[in-house]
């Protein structure tokens, strides 16, 4: 069998990505404990599976995009989130969201996004009810039992499980027969492991119940405490940092900068979001247009709403804070900024060279509509957050956008220039 590196496509910029993410994976890590690097272990090795697997058929290699794509799937979830549904996302973003359309560099859709958009619309009891207080490796923290969340037991098993589909994948070289006979056994596996631990440790009623202060303040996001969601429920807890307490029913700005907040695992670090952003766009890896203009809509808009009193009867607190004014305004337009995937998405999923479009003008338009519909999606629909819808429907115009758009002004001149020296030739 040859080395399991000959597989791969080295890319650097993909590399650089990853790199951008290492800190806030280590950051996360640090709040919600060992379900990160297990989690990320679990989809990664899946994710190369299943491209392993299409593109041996094709007779090409595994690009390395695909380890970027399994990182930002897992830093987009719930850090409780049960490890097969996590599993179910990353087939379905690279097979359906990558390969069907035939590989790296032809998808019409960032997978990461496709594949959390279609767990979240499949399971959304799974993907809301799965938060955790971060903070200290979680040791003492609480997750939601009102459903079943990752356990120390399953992330293991899972990901052995995934690290053994991977080889034998590899070993039979993606061959159709042990394909198919190593996925069956894989999922009957899963289902014997999930089906013998629900009767061994049943999660009660009463259990739930007797955890039910834990339980409920898990599910209290910075967005939906705007909505007062936190307060109505009387749901009080803090979290501390370096001697500061910060309580989470409050979206202190410095605690959401640091990402001492309840959300999915990677968004929540804006200090670490924003020097990756920084790093990729130094580093010419990533193109500032959308992310800039993404960032700047969202702006934009979220002053259009809060000042207009648009938002209110969705987030009542801003009508207070508005007539008092001044700091407690700038805190919450901070604060809503900060909240939710918005600028995670904005430096690792807008930024996609691939699903993005590639004309100058129509970079900048695209990152409007990510950063506008988001904000208009949180304001108006009845999702606590838009910004997956945003850059799927940024995604779908990305060809129109740079078809119907006019070039830049050399570009349009290159071919009256190339036309005109082969007249003279």
């Amino acid at each position: 069998m040859p080395k399991i590196s000959s597989f791969f496509i080295k890319q650097d910029p993909m590399r650089r990505v990853l790199y951008a993410l290492t800190p806030i994976f280590l950051w996360s890590t640090y709040l919600y404990g060992w379900r990160v690097p297990l989690l990320l272990a679990f989809v990664v090795l899946l994710a190369s599976a299943a491209e392993f697997v299409f593109e041996k058929s094709r007779g090409k290699k595994v690009t390395e995009a695909v380890w970027v794509t399994g990182g930002l799937f897992a830093l987009s979830l719930p850090p409780a989130v049960p490890f097969w549904v996590a599993g179910v996302g990353i087939f379905f973003a690279v097979i359906i969201g990558k390969e069907v359309f035939g590989g790296f560099g032809r998808n019409l859709y960032n997978p990461a996004i496709t594949g959390r958009t279609f767990v979240y619309i499949s399971f959304p009891l799974m993907m809301q009810t799965t938060w955790m207080i971060p903070g200290n490796f979680a040791i003492g923290g609480s997750m939601n039992l009102l459903v079943q969340g990752s356990t120390f037991p399953e992330a293991v098993f899972m990901t052995l499980l995934a690290a053994g589909l991977y080889w034998w994948f590899v070993r039979s070289e993606g061959k159709t027969g042990p394909v198919i006979r190593g996925s069956i056994v894989v999922v009957a596996l899963t289902i014997a492991f999930y089906v013998t631990t629900a009767y061994l440790f049943p999660y009660t009623k009463g259990h739930a119940n007797a955890l039910s202060d834990l339980d409920a303040v898990a599910m209290a996001t910075p967005l939906e405490v705007y909505r007062g969601l936190a307060q109505a429920h009387d749901w009080h807890r803090t979290v501390s940092l370096f001697g500061m307490t910060f309580p989470l029913d409050a979206n202190n700005p410095l605690a959401l900068f640091l990402g001492l907040r309840v959300g999915s695992i990677g968004e929540g670090p804006i200090f670490l979001i924003i020097l990756a952003g920084l790093y990729l766009m130094m580093t010419k890896t990533a193109n500032w247009r959308p992310l800039i203009w993404t960032i700047v809509s969202a702006i934009a808009f979220t002053l259009l709403f809060y000042f207009s009193g648009m938002m209110d009867s969705r987030f009542p607190v801003f009508a207070a804070h508005r007539s008092v004014g001044g700091l407690a305004s700038l805190g919450d337009l901070a604060g809503f900024l900060m909240s939710g995937s918005l600028l995670f998405a904005a430096v690792f999923m807008a930024t996609d060279p691939v699903s993005a479009p590639k004309k100058p003008l129509s970079q900048a338009l695209y990152g409007i509509i990510i950063g506008s519909l988001t904000i208009t999606i949180r304001v108006f629909a009845g999702f606590p957050e838009g910004v997956s819808f945003a850059i799927l429907t940024a995604n779908t115009f990305a060809m129109l956008l740079d078809e119907i758009l006019p070039p830049k002004k050399k570009e349009a001149a290159a071919p009256k220039v190339a036309a005109k020296a082969g007249g003279e030739s």
